[in-house]
């Protein structure tokens, strides 16, 4: 009896391990968590068309959210409820495939840093859930800017725990602005005044009265020139006088030529200097020996020497701050409205 007692129990125990062992495989795998606390800290996307914006470091995930994230962008519209097909299309871009640096001594070198992809105007990253706007080939021919209410558009964030909706995102695009300082109207493009001003002025003194010249005398134009060929885009700098003659550039005879633009192949025509470039100018946003010291602009120092009343050799000139995005010959052209410069 005793030995019959033994085998039931050894028997209960293999069929119960033989179940356990059975049921294993329909224990579900641990779920990730998705919780209500991946938030952005903007629902508003108000980028200039006719450049890139990228905005980074915009969602927030809390403790209740299991990671990695999956996002999606979804459901773009006009503000109305219509689909918009737009965001579907992909257009040319040029996306660096190697840090530029601000020390390349080619275009063809900084042009071998560089790939033309194929991007939608509105693209999320997957993992990371930054949004970047590729604005560089877009303009308000086809793509609704304000004080149009522009588009809406939804986000999906997904794990292996289920997914989410965050709702009513908006772009809100402004009309493409191809130069800074800005002449132009980011609503209605349309420009209160042709020019511009240097940020600075060192010395400079009127030929005729000897006094100073300051910047807000001294009107800056940028000019789209019709491109000549199809080979390497330009950009030429000229001065005129106060009387709307030709200033030859050299004149600036302390201006560092050779640095002062990222440029190349440098030449002096007829009184003005050009320059073979890449766009949009600065090329990234890193301080480099042609920017500002935070690589938002760049920054040009026409200067030259002359001595003042006492005889003392005196540093002159004047400093010009700016940023082009729209591709093409370009020419900026300075104009002393009320006095010419003393260079002797």
């Amino acid at each position: 009896m005793k030995i019959l007692k033994s085998v039931k129990q050894l028997l209960m125990i293999g069929v119960g391990l033989f179940m356990l062992m059975s049921c294993k495989k329909f224990i579900p795998d641990d779920q990730d968590s998705l919780g209500t606390d991946v938030v952005y800290n903007t629902n508003e996307f108000m980028p200039l068309l006719g450049r890139n914006t990228f905005y980074n470091n915009i969602v927030n995930i809390g403790q209740n959210t299991s990671q990695p994230l999956t996002f999606k962008i979804v459901n773009v519209r006009d503000i109305d409820g219509q689909p918009s097909v737009l965001f579907e299309d992909k257009f040319p871009v040029k996306v660096w495939t190697k840090s530029y640096s601000g020390e390349e001594k080619s275009l063809e070198e900084i042009e071998n840093k560089r790939k033309t992809e194929y991007r939608p105007i509105l693209e999320i990253l997957q993992k990371s859930g930054n949004i970047n706007f590729w604005g560089q080939s877009v303009n308000s021919n086809f793509v609704k800017t304000q004080p149009d209410s522009g588009y809406v558009f939804d986000i999906e964030v997904s794990n292996t725990g289920g997914r989410r909706y965050l709702r009513n995102f908006k772009l809100k695009p402004y009309r493409e602005r191809p130069f800074e300082p800005s002449i132009m109207d980011p609503v209605t493009g349309l420009s209160p005044l042709p020019y511009t001003h240097p940020i600075t002025t060192t010395n400079l003194l009127g030929e005729r009265t000897d006094l100073l010249i300051f910047p807000n005398e001294i009107n800056v134009y940028f000019n789209k020139l019709e491109s000549k060929d199809k080979g390497n885009k330009t950009l030429t700098i000229s001065f005129l006088d106060s009387l709307g003659r030709p200033i030859d550039v050299r004149k600036f005879a302390a201006t560092e030529w050779g640095k002062l633009v990222h440029g190349f192949n440098h030449r002096f025509e007829n009184g003005k200097v050009i320059y073979d470039v890449a766009y949009p100018i600065p090329l990234a946003p890193i301080k480099t020996d042609y920017t500002t010291a935070d690589g938002g602009a760049a920054v040009m120092d026409f200067k030259f020497r002359r001595r003042n009343q006492f005889g003392f050799l005196q540093d002159c000139g004047l400093r010009m701050q700016f940023e082009i995005y729209e591709e093409g010959d370009w020419e900026i052209q300075f104009r002393f409205m009320y006095e010419t410069p003393k260079f002797e």
